[in-house]
């Protein structure tokens, strides 16, 4: 089977885990890891057990998180990824620049979402962080990829046009037909700069990607179409770094 070339169109990484991405024009990756600050941050809804100094995996519904709280999505983020701050903007308020890797800043950070979630929260808010610890999803660290032709796929199966941003991938890409991504499944990807990667897993979506990352309302079903018209619900792929390189906008996904 010749399998297309996937043409990189865009790069994200999401330093606090359920806010908005940071778009990347390249980046540096290592073997095992996830691209550089992903899910860096979470900020904790309620004691979950998070203990810095033997950072392990934890639900993600332990976090303020698009799946549960949609609200999250009306707050739009900024971030300085050299100094490690963020600006949060949010309609009718000044925005508030704050710093990601002091007390000071994380103890603000949580203190501006407890403002707005009220009782929608469970439990006090805090920002969780850990050297070399990504809060992603999947307990191992691995690189997430959006084919680009799948969501529009999805769209007209649909009939409303789905942003690719509410699928919080890595990597998108372009030029492959819908959900050819699926079948890279044993064989050999690397990039047209010369990362290699190793196929883990297809991304079994939640109900988050229903959120609207513009409106921040959740107006769709997802889930249901995906099951309804292909019998599964997955959107992207999640893939393990092989080895350390560099990836760019406009490098070319090879698979061999």
């Amino acid at each position: 089977m010749t399998f297309s070339p996937a043409h990189i169109t865009a790069l994200a990484t999401h330093p606090v885990k359920g806010l908005t991405a940071h778009p990347l024009q390249t980046t540096t990756v290592e073997a095992g890891a996830v691209f550089p600050l992903d899910r860096a941050y979470a900020i904790e809804n309620g004691p979950c057990g998070f203990d810095p100094a033997a950072p392990q995996h934890i639900s993600k519904s332990k976090f303020l998180v698009l799946v549960r709280y949609e609200d999250v999505a009306q707050v739009k983020c900024t971030y300085d990824l050299e100094n490690k701050s963020i600006t949060l903007s949010k309609p009718d308020t000044d925005d508030v620049t704050l710093s990601l890797e002091t007390a000071e800043g994380q103890e603000a950070l949580a203190a501006y979402f407890t403002a707005r979630m009220g009782e929608k929260a469970i439990g006090p808010l805090k920002v969780r962080h850990a050297d070399d610890h990504a809060f992603t999803d999947t307990a191992e660290n691995f690189v997430h990829v959006v084919n680009l032709a799948s969501v529009k796929a999805l769209s007209e199966t649909m009939g409303v046009e789905i942003d690719p941003k509410r699928f919080r991938a890595n990597i998108y890409v372009e030029g492959l037909p819908a959900y050819e991504e699926f079948n890279w499944a044993d064989k050999k990807i690397r990039s047209s700069s010369g990362v290699e990667f190793k196929f883990a897993k297809r991304t079994r979506r939640c109900a988050a990607v229903d959120v609207n990352p513009v409106t921040a309302e959740r107006d769709t079903n997802i889930n249901k179409a995906l099951h309804g018209s292909l019998g599964h619900m997955d959107v992207g792929i999640y893939l393990e770094v092989l080895n350390n390189g560099a990836l760019s906008v406009g490098d070319t996904l090879i698979v061999e």
